[in-house]
């Protein structure tokens, strides 16, 4: 594709963004170089007493130009000027002179930071823009960059260092820069009209390898990898990011080939992002080539929230003394066909949804349910009618088990001594001696645990302060070292007595009184039933 940035762009879209970067030229007494001042006389003749403004105007108008269709399919978010001045701040600390590159640079917010940032230090205009490298898949976007660091510097960045092509996948050319930023675009792989193809798909493999690029990767993510290329030994790169690349499984592959290649100094949550992408954002800043331990990542989303650290010393695990085990789709779909309510199926097995798990107790007729997109009031399945993998996962699950709901603000846990509940998924399932269930019950719901697991899964779950839990989290749960204050935490446990738990268990754990005083407060509410029901 060409890379002067004004071919491609003669549509009604840069009309308006080249109409006024001729009139902040005029206003400025800034000569645009020849394909620029073309490009935006074809946008139209300027007003004859032009508007002053700033150059990062043009990156509005930008944003502005694309639908709400349009922005959504490519993931076209762009960086409000006070984020980006942070994000900017952040990058460059400590250095006065700096390579600056933007792989997705949408209308040169970060760059125009970026540059304000070092001008701010004393270096010139003239030298800033000589070292700015920006690419796009838009041409508009790049012609906009271009357009926007002309104003601002009186000259434009070197022809060669813009170039209109895929920041992820193409071959920029860019030798390896001081600092890499950007806001790549977001693509929810779940969305019909941004799923990434199986084409794209391929070469995505091909370029990052299968271990990095799974089913729901976000491209979001890849494109911190590929900063992580782009920059040399020494640089930074702070990239926004979607929260759930910090924990989601299918970023796994990603972290982990970052971690090898840079560590993570910091990872920022901004207040408001300032944006409309329809998700919770942060801004990882790592150093490429750097020696020391990185954080894990769910840590500093967890830390940001208000987790309190704990450090969980006990070796002995829940997988140790219970099997820990969860259903799938074939499970689900083979029962929700043969679900009804008891008043018609008086003899069928209860079934407990993760909406009817409180702490210690099942809510099973006192709250209502959603199975296969019916309300149930008190939903029951006949175990003669199963079949195949639904039937199997009846009858693994039929004896005593603990039920463990999987998207919370704290672990809550059921004890289902009797084995009368059957599970509908996504519940977790374990499985234990009946002796065993009250005491792995209360380690479970243990508040210091619920700090230990957001610290390890917290941006996984639905929404970036609640708990994914999964079966693999449970089996690696340790068990408390103090055994008397454990025993008394059950007792209390058992009993409903949320104060007695709290302190039991915190002495049990050897964690101070403010991660029970943490914990209370999220499970206020997952507490009260249990209570009133006893």
């Amino acid at each position: 594709m060409c890379r002067r940035t004004v071919c491609g762009v003669a549509d009604e879209r840069a009309a308006v963004v080249a109409r006024r970067a001729a009139e902040l030229a005029l206003a400025t007494g800034v000569a645009l170089p020849d394909h620029l001042a073309l490009w935006s006389l074809a946008g139209g003749r300027p007003r004859a007493e032009p508007v002053p403004g700033e150059p990062d105007e043009l990156g509005r108008l930008l944003e502005g130009s694309f639908g709400e269709a349009a922005r959504r399919r490519q993931g076209a978010h762009f960086t409000p000027a006070s984020l980006a001045a942070e994000i900017a701040e952040r990058a460059l600390a400590g250095r006065t002179h700096a390579t600056v590159g933007d792989p997705a640079c949408g209308g040169g917010a970060l760059l125009l930071a970026a540059a304000g940032h070092l001008a701010a230090r004393g270096a010139a205009r003239s030298q800033i823009v000589a070292q700015i490298w920006a690419a796009d898949i838009d041409p508009l976007a790049v012609a906009t960059t271009e357009a926007a660091l002309a104003l601002w510097a009186g000259e434009p960045p070197p022809a060669a260092h813009l170039a209109v092509a895929d920041g992820l996948l193409d071959d920029l050319g860019w030798p390896p820069l001081d600092v890499v930023v950007g806001n790549p675009p977001f693509l929810s792989q779940l969305g019909a009209d941004t799923a990434r193809d199986a084409t794209l798909a391929a070469r995505l493999r091909e370029r990052f390898g299968d271990d990095v690029v799974r089913a729901y990767t976000d491209p979001a993510a890849l494109f911190l990898l590929r900063a992580c290329h782009q920059a040399a030994p020494g640089g930074t790169v702070a990239l926004i990011q979607p929260q759930s690349s910090l924990a989601s499984r299918d970023a796994a592959g990603v972290r982990a080939a970052v971690v090898s290649r840079a560590r993570v100094d910091e990872i920022w949550f901004p207040d408001d992002a300032g944006f409309d992408a329809s998700v919770d954002v942060c801004v990882p800043v790592l150093t490429v080539g750097a020696t020391g331990r990185s954080v894990p990542w769910s840590s500093h989303l967890a830390r940001a929230h208000g987790v309190p650290d704990v450090a969980l010393s006990g070796s002995h695990r829940v997988g140790e003394e219970a099997t820990t085990t969860a259903g799938f789709r074939g499970e689900y779909y083979g029962m929700v066909e043969h679900v009804r309510e008891a008043s018609h199926r008086p003899d069928g097995s209860p079934v407990v949804t993760t909406g009817m798990i409180d702490l210690g107790r099942v809510a099973w007729g006192e709250r209502a349910a959603r199975i296969g997109r019916r309300r149930w009031e008190r939903p029951v399945v006949d175990l003669r009618a199963l079949e195949a993998r639904a039937a199997d996962w009846a009858r693994r699950t039929s004896g005593p088990k603990l039920l463990v709901a999987t998207q919370t603000r704290v672990v809550e846990v059921a004890v289902d001594d009797e084995g009368r509940w059957l599970p509908a998924v996504p519940l977790v399932v374990v499985l234990a001696p009946v002796e065993r269930l009250w005491p792995l019950a209360s380690a479970i719901a243990a508040p210091a645990v619920t700090a230990w697991a957001l610290a390890r899964v917290a941006g996984a779950a639905l929404s970036p302060r609640a708990l994914k839990v999964t079966a693999s989290l449970l089996r690696d749960v340790p068990l408390p070292t103090d055994g008397e204050a454990w025993a008394r935490g059950t007792e209390a446990f058992r009993a409903g007595d949320l104060e007695g738990f709290v302190d039991a268990m915190a002495a049990a754990y050897a964690v101070g009184p403010e991660v029970g005083e943490w914990w209370t407060d999220r499970a206020r509410s997952a507490w009260s039933p249990v209570a009133a029901g006893r």
